[in-house]
C-alpha cells in the first residue's frame, strides 16, 4: 500500500492538486493521467530543455 500511495502523493502535492476534483472512478483515472502527464514533462524540459524536447518529438 505505501508503494503506490507516495508517487500519487508526490505529484498531488508537486503540481498544487491537493484533492481530486472529479467524481468517479474514470473521471478521478483521467485528472491523474493529466496530472501525471504534467509532471512528466515538467521533468522532461527540466533534464533535456525545452529545445531538444520539441526536436525529440
Amino acid at each position: 500500500m505505501c508503494l503506490s500511495e507516495h508517487p500519487f502523493g508526490t505529484v498531488k502535492w508537486y503540481r498544487g492538486a491537493h484533492f481530486l476534483l472529479c467524481k468517479g472512478k474514470e473521471k478521478a483515472a483521467a485528472e491523474l493521467g493529466l496530472s501525471f502527464l504534467a509532471y512528466n514533462m515538467t521533468r522532461a524540459i527540466n533534464m533535456v530543455g525545452i529545445k531538444a524536447l520539441i526536436e525529440a518529438m
